[in-house]
């Protein structure tokens, strides 16, 4: 996937056939999909493509304390790659709409490991015979975009600008992984998989708020 990024932005910079401004900017945005940078082109006043990768880690530990049954492992690692085009409805506005696509390779992965006694069946096992549980999601790889921002960031007199922006990504229901050992396998059937799968069907739609700066050449 990143020879295909590298390819488009050379692409992009490549383009000069055309009679109208060839104004470019990158930007380096704060949003809900982490840490983004973009390179932006413009094809006028009103219309600008621009291509982006987004990168963010993160991971949660919850220790055992009284009271848990469980300490956590949550491992958050978020990277998309977006392609995106801007239109510009209102010539005396920066006021834009947006639409595109992203590929979506974010990995959200918990582990959940026992830390008391369970009896089963009258008979009382330890946390180390119990095993582990890991619950992975996966989505849809090609997600398309709708949005709206403030800042014709391409186009224009050079210098520094701000960016906003507010849409949303459908990823489609995610898809539900379940892994156990030791006695917890038999909870990581395929019946339990769907379960899990049916309670996250609200988390369709990925909402996306970013702030950023951009520098136009």
């Amino acid at each position: 996937m990143g020879n295909k990024v590298i390819t488009l932005f050379a692409f992009l910079l490549c383009l000069s056939s055309v009679t109208f401004s060839q104004d470019y900017a990158v930007g380096l945005k704060l949003s809900t999909l982490g840490v983004h940078a973009e390179l932006f082109r413009s094809f006028g006043p009103q219309f600008s493509v621009h291509v982006g990768g987004s990168f963010f880690s993160y991971n949660y530990t919850k220790n055992h304390s009284s009271g848990d049954q469980y300490s956590l492992n949550a491992d958050l690692k978020l990277n998309a790659f977006t392609l995106l085009a801007d239109w510009m409805p209102f010539e005396k506005s920066s006021f834009r709409v947006s639409t595109g696509f992203m590929y979506n390779n974010n990995h959200p992965n918990v582990v959940a490991i026992p830390e008391v006694e369970k009896s089963i069946g009258g008979d009382v096992y330890n946390k180390d015979n119990l095993g582990n549980m890991s619950v992975k999601l996966k989505f849809n790889k090609i997600n398309p975009y709708i949005g709206a921002g403030i800042g014709n960031v391409a186009f224009g007199i050079q210098g520094l600008r701000y960016v906003i922006d507010l849409g949303v990504y459908y990823q489609g229901s995610p898809k539900v992984d379940l892994s156990a050992e030791g006695l917890l396998s038999p909870s990581a059937s395929p019946e339990q998989e769907q379960i899990v799968q049916d309670n996250l069907r609200w988390f369709k739609w990925y909402p996306v708020v970013s702030f950023g700066l951009t520098y136009t050449f």
